[in-house]
């Protein structure tokens, strides 16, 4: 099944093969059997790792995204440890899918790079094993009997086939090497290749664990133990393996180790896993080229800034004059600019001073803005939040009668204080309080009369 499912793939790396080849043959390389042959399977191997390293890129990113979400994600996961009911399953589940979307990541998009470059690998591997079963009339794909590859016919595999490395033809084994009698350079060869793509795969699975992989406290975890068992029992696999590869395939691996080693040393110059010792390092570097120019550059933009203070408008000029240059001398240290439109150039500046004077633990990198952007986006809804409860609140109707009913209680208690302060102001201070009350009645009641009648018009 999988034969079948690989196989549109092999006939297009067949025919990327044979142009590579073509191309090879235009510079002087021979159109016949020869090194053309050898040297186009290095050039396939080369351009299909250069074609899928936008997938390998994105799938660094997003393994570093998963690997951000990690402590919040166990936080998830320790609030409903030991509850096996459905409800909390799927609130866990709601509750972690909410933290995939936003950090923008998930486990599908950090395996899904690597899931679509496989077929374009196999399918390189496919092609190349298929010349001597080609050259032998043997090629099968799920038992149905094929005569060509695509372009590679058995002429053509027995062009390739004719091609040799060190006098050892590209479909041969060692074992069909020992077998035919061959010299000790013919063996010589294979053991050469053989070392050179066990060596170069050792070097770099240790180059991954002492420098890109965050510490492990304890020594004894299995998972620390695993990988440096894995450091060991790789390539000694690949000794055995390589003595059954023919010798077209020895050129296929020892050109993508050697493509994986110095992607791996790439990767962790500019790459680097966040706490791992080479992130560490590279963290170091980039906050000690970006204070070079930084701290003189903010103590300038503090003194202009105190002359300033008093006029908005310098005080804005400043400020963007500041950010542009800022913005332009910070991009070669790859510090992230794409702030939230809600930051103003005042607030980005800020952002950028901070930068100069404190210690770094994280590179200033698109993770890094994510989570600047979220800061503001809380920092938004915080401030909503309290205007809206700064704001007065709509009353109700009945709200709004015990208000009146208050008001109208508090205007009678200052009434009373104010006749209080008459009455002992006036002859007669001492009279009862009931007195003074009954006296304000009478009062009240004769304004209200002389208020209700109605004044007479004048006679002609």
């Amino acid at each position: 099944m999988w034969e079948k499912v690989l196989h549109p793939f092999a006939v297009g790396m067949a025919w990327l093969w044979v142009k590579i080849h073509e191309g090879l043959s235009l510079i002087g390389l021979g159109s016949g059997s020869g090194i053309g042959w050898v040297l186009s399977i290095v050039v396939l191997t080369l351009l299909v790792r250069v074609l899928i390293l936008p997938l390998f890129l994105r799938q660094i990113k997003s393994t570093r995204g998963m690997q951000a979400v990690q402590p919040e994600l166990q936080k998830i996961q320790a609030k409903y440890k030991g509850k096996k009911d459905t409800v909390s399953r799927q609130k866990m589940a709601e509750e972690t899918q909410a933290l995939y979307k936003k950090h923008g990541t998930s486990p599908f998009s950090s395996c899904m790079p690597l899931l679509v470059q496989m077929p374009f690998l196999f399918a390189l591997y496919r092609a190349i094993f298929a010349i001597k079963p080609l050259m032998n009339g043997t090629y099968t794909i799920g038992g149905e009997h094929y005569d060509a590859l695509g372009p590679i016919t058995r002429d053509v595999a027995l062009e390739i086939d004719s091609s040799s490395v060190l006098g050892v033809p590209l479909s041969h084994t060692l074992t069909d090497t020992l077998k035919a009698g061959a010299g000790a350079l013919e063996i010589i060869a294979f053991v050469v290749m053989i070392v050179l793509m066990v060596g170069m795969q050792f070097l770099s699975i240790r180059l991954s664990m002492t420098k890109n992989m965050p510490p492990q406290a304890d020594p004894n975890n299995p998972m620390v133990r695993s990988q440096k068992m894995m450091m060991y029992v790789m390539p000694a696999m690949f000794i055995f393996t390589g003595i059954a590869f023919q010798m077209g395939l020895l050129v296929y691996m020892v050109t993508t180790t050697a493509w994986s080693w110095g992607q791996q040393i790439w990767t962790i110059k500019y790459m680097p896993t966040p706490g791992a010792p080479a992130y560490k390092e590279l963290v170091a570097k980039r906050q000690k080229a970006y204070r070079e120019w930084a701290k003189p550059l903010f103590l300038d933009y503090d003194r202009e800034r105190a002359a300033v203070a008093d006029s908005p408008e310098a005080l804005e000029e400043l400020n963007t004059r500041t950010l542009t240059e800022v913005e332009r001398k910070a991009k070669g240290q790859r510090v992230a600019s794409d702030f939230p439109e809600a930051m103003g150039p005042g607030e980005r500046v800020t952002v950028y001073r901070n930068l100069s004077s404190q210690e770094w633990t994280v590179l200033p990198d698109e993770m890094w803005m994510r989570g600047v952007r979220r800061a503001t986006e809380k920092s938004q809804v915080q401030r909503a939040q309290n205007a809206a409860r700064e704001q007065p609140r709509r009353l109700s109707r009945e709200q709004r009668r015990q208000q009146a009913l208050r008001e109208e209680e508090d205007a009678r208690q200052a009434e009373r204080r104010e006749a209080r302060r008459s009455a002992q102001a006036r002859p007669g201070a001492n009279l009862s309080a009931e007195e003074i009350e009954r006296r304000r009645q009478e009062r009240r009641q004769a304004r209200r009369s002389q208020g209700k009648k109605k004044p007479q018009a004048p006679s002609e």
